[in-house]
């Protein structure tokens, strides 16, 4: 068995461009390189001048290459926001995002990668397969997607229908799908709606992870203090379950679920968030064994700290990367562990 082990580094600062590194985003790829993302934005503002920054690390968190420019804020539309990545069955990399929330004329856009996240094509608008007409503010996620056994690639979204006749800058009343392509990336439709029920209040931010028969489980924020979750066999339709888990306590913020299966242990899914139903500190991560309908395993990353936390593994390797906020996004931390770790065998 491996030894437990842990480590910590900062990942992002302020520097002279950008004071706040918001809204993390992770993908592992299958060659084990970390690609780390968010909003570098020049304040704290959601509709700050941002741009979306992208590191990659080669040998698994103790290095980190300089930031890579993946999107930039201009003067028609300041900010470039809610970055998502997935990775097709072919090994191709596709990078979500939107321009001012997909309002005042931004876009929803992809780009993608055929080289590990090195190089990466030019922006394709998809905003036609978001039902634009319906809604006004849109977003990815945020976080990550994820690719299912049949290869049809996922990702949670968040919208703010038209029919609420909310201002149209608002986030909220919203409501939840799923964004999805079964082609790879060249078309995408939106799934089912979850809409507000008499538990749930205005779902929002929410991540995706396959749960052990092949299904998908989504995690998601709402106005309650504490996590709601979801089911579906495909991930767009006929959800099931839906409703809050009182036993995720949450202070209306961002978290993260990921699945973990190295084909020696129990299939896990392994969830991150500031475990505290008034402040954004206490990021914990808990493991589920029977695909989130509970998390016994419970372990305390920083009791002081957090915001919206992200999480990522690498099964080949026995790893868990969990990146969280400290103070809004002037600081970001990367957290480094094994599965030993996390569960004492």
């Amino acid at each position: 068995m491996d030894k437990a082990f842990l480590n910590r580094i900062q990942l992002w600062s302020p520097d002279k461009k950008h004071a706040r590194h918001r809204i993390p985003g992770m993908l592992v790829t299958r060659k084990g390189t970390i690609l780390a993302y968010c909003e570098a934005r020049s304040e704290g503002s959601d509709w700050a001048l941002m741009d979306v920054l992208l590191q990659r690390s080669e040998d698994h968190g103790k290095t980190f290459q300089p930031p890579f420019l993946l999107a930039q804020g201009n003067e028609i539309h300041k900010t470039v926001n809610n970055p998502v990545m997935m990775q097709d069955s072919a090994g191709r990399i596709h990078f979500l995002y939107c321009e001012d929330y997909t309002v005042n004329g931004g876009r929803a856009l992809r780009r993608y990668s055929d080289d590990d996240g090195i190089t990466w094509s030019d922006p394709v608008d998809v905003t036609e397969y978001t039902l634009p007409d319906d809604h006004n503010a849109f977003a990815f996620g945020p976080g990550h997607g994820i690719t299912l056994k049949d290869g049809t690639l996922l990702v949670p979204v968040w919208m703010v229908p038209k029919h609420h006749n909310a201002p149209l800058t608002a986030h909220a009343p919203s409501v939840l799908s799923t964004f999805y392509s079964k082609d790879n990336g060249e078309t995408w439709a939106l799934g089912e709606i979850l809409d507000s029920n008499d538990e749930v209040i205005s779902p929002n931010e929410t991540v995706a992870a396959l749960t052990s028969d092949g299904g998908v489980y989504l995690n998601l924020r709402n106005e309650k203090r504490c996590r709601a979750s979801a089911y579906s066999k495909t991930g767009y339709s006929d959800w099931q379950d839906y409703g809050l888990d009182e036993a995720l306590p949450d202070p209306r913020c961002f978290g993260s679920v990921v699945s973990y299966e190295d084909g020696k242990n129990p299939y896990l899914l392994i969830f991150a968030n500031c475990a505290d139903k008034n402040n954004r500190d206490h990021v914990t991560v808990r493991a589920s064994m029977d695909n989130g309908k509970t998390f016994p395993i419970v372990r305390l990353l920083d009791e002081m700290r957090g915001g919206y936390v992200e999480i990522a593994a690498d099964e080949r390797e026995g790893l868990i990367y969990v990146l969280y906020e400290e103070n809004w996004g002037k600081y970001d931390h990367l957290v480094i562990f094994n599965r030993s770790w996390l569960i004492a065998d």
